[in-house]
């Protein structure tokens, strides 16, 4: 490329001969005034404290702002923001053998050493999980966005306020493919988040997150975008998230991720399964998303997508020779669901899938993305290569099958007696702090006792101020108060005496 070259005029040519004239006299003068501020303290701290207020003042601005914007955001979300307590029954193995667990806490291990029935007697029960998360408001009646994959199994989850009230939620619907669940909670005038827009970020944006990693409430991790739309993360089915490197661990999933308006641009919901802590690699769902999935459950309790019932793999160049394809441009059916759509269209293994609705597929991901967003109970049109064969055939997308509802049926709380759930026995012989009382060794997931704080290793020294000596003692009291509203425990924990009260919500 030829550079055309301006050549200098008269004028130009002049000064630059006075600036070369003048450059002895200003290294001269500049050296002299070099001298003079390293011979004077004074002058030379005066230069020095001149040149910081300057930068600070040209720096300041800049920093602060940046500072002022992000408590504005925090204090802004923190209200919006909630922590989730979750509790989780896990099925035991009834042929397994095994002692109470909490014999084996160490208090209990220096007091007995060993249960108060034989080990061969005792078959491990369910046990209980309680995991802390994060969510998000969305509305100001009560309704919260947060991760699927916490509420699996859940059977008791409390939410707590930024102003320290506690309500027991309830689970409107969830979607495992985007991870996704609703919750709602009996409270109104709570503070919702504002919705941002997801499609619009761009790489490198900066962004801040408010969630409860390990716990630890409202806490506040700032980052940038490091990537948008990624997919083959192998953390759910529908997969287009934002990558940040905004510090994440756990109890981080179902928080906020926000742009620097305060607006919700993503719902946090995973870190790398390596990762031991914030490496900065953490995934969010973008708020496109999570809107359109949080809109449906609270309307219909699901998701409306479709179904094709298949199973494909990406086609290879060595795959496309065995099944006599031209090139390796499609998608193999490796498997099709029994009287599945797919399978009501005759298509079968091994035929080659290259087109749907005329869109080109390369991936299985795109198929599956594809038929996803097809509405259930539409026609639609695919190419499909068959024994070296190309054949146009029409399938009926269905609404993808109804799984069963994980969550853990129960009796009513107002239905049930206040002490049903709880298994006790009597205190071991060699129990070194005297003999009243019983021992707790089962609590029933979702019980009254096992939602107030009742664990297994306390005693029950007496109930309603009536002393408990025996296991008898403890029926006792148990069928006479029966299905009353509360009862008040005094218990012995580890080498603290506590009361406990067991109430019934109204």
């Amino acid at each position: 490329m030829n550079l055309r070259r301006h050549p200098f005029d008269h004028r130009q040519k002049k000064q630059r001969t006075i600036a070369q004239r003048s450059t002895p006299v200003f290294f001269i003068i500049s050296f002299l005034h070099i001298f003079a501020l390293s011979t004077s303290p004074g002058l030379a701290t005066q230069a020095s404290e001149f040149t910081q207020k300057t930068e600070t003042a040209t720096a300041e601005p800049a920093g602060a702002a940046l500072s002022h914007a992000y408590t504005h955001i925090a204090q802004q979300a923190k209200p919006s923001v909630v922590t989730i307590t979750v509790k989780k029954k896990m099925t035991g193995n009834p042929g397994y053998q095994t002692r109470p667990l909490f014999l084996d806490t160490p208090f209990f291990r220096r007091l007995f050493g060993q249960s108060s029935r034989p080990d061969e007697d005792m078959a491990l029960p369910d046990s209980r999980e309680e995991e802390v998360t994060s969510g998000v408001i969305i509305r100001p009646d009560g309704y919260i966005l947060t991760n699927q994959h916490v509420m699996e199994q859940a059977y008791d989850i409390r939410v707590q306020l930024t102003d320290g009230r506690v309500f027991e939620a309830a689970l409107i619907g969830q979607d495992r493919p985007t991870d996704v669940a609703i919750l709602k909670i009996p409270a109104s005038e709570v503070t919702p988040i504002q919705w941002g827009d997801s499609d619009g970020l761009q790489v490198g944006e900066m962004v801040i997150t408010v969630s409860n990693p390990f716990g630890f409430s409202q806490t506040v991790t700032q980052g940038l975008i490091s990537a948008v739309g990624r997919g083959n993360v192998g953390f759910v089915d529908i997969e287009s998230f934002i990558q940040t490197d905004a510090a994440m661990n756990p109890g981080n999933s179902g928080g906020a991720l926000l742009n620097l308006k305060g607006e919700l641009i993503g719902i946090n919901t995973a870190i790398l399964p390596e990762n031991s802590g914030a490496l900065g690699i953490g995934f969010a769902i973008p708020s496109q998303m999570a809107k359109t999935v949080s809109s449906l459950l609270i309307a219909k309790g699901k998701v409306l997508r479709g179904w094709m019932g298949i199973a494909t793999q990406k086609l290879t160049p060595h795959l496309a020779k065995h099944f006599q394809a031209s090139n390796a441009q499609g998608v193999v059916i490796t498997d099709v669901a029994k009287n599945g759509p797919a399978s009501v269209a005759t298509l079968q293994r091994r035929d080659i899938i290259l087109t749907y609705q005329g869109t080109p597929i390369t991936t299985p991901r795109q198929l599956q993305t594809l038929i996803a967003e097809t509405i259930p109970g539409s026609s639609i049109t695919i190419q499909r290569l068959q024994a070296g064969q190309v054949h146009s055939t029409t399938v009926k997308i269905e609404d993808v099958p109804l799984e069963a509802n994980p969550a853990t049926r129960k009796e009513p709380e107002e239905k049930a007696p206040v002490l049903k759930g709880v298994t006790v026995e009597p205190l071991p012989k060699d129990f070194p702090f005297g003999k009243e009382g019983v021992l707790v060794v089962a609590i029933a997931p979702g019980s009254l006792g096992d939602k107030r704080g009742l664990v297994e290793g306390d005693i029950i020294v007496d109930i309603n101020q009536t002393p408990i000596h025996s296991v008898k003692d403890f029926e006792r009291i148990a069928n006479q108060i029966g299905k009353q509203d509360t009862a008040l425990l005094l218990l012995r924990r580890e080498n603290a005496t506590m009361f406990l009260s067991l109430h019934k919500e109204r």
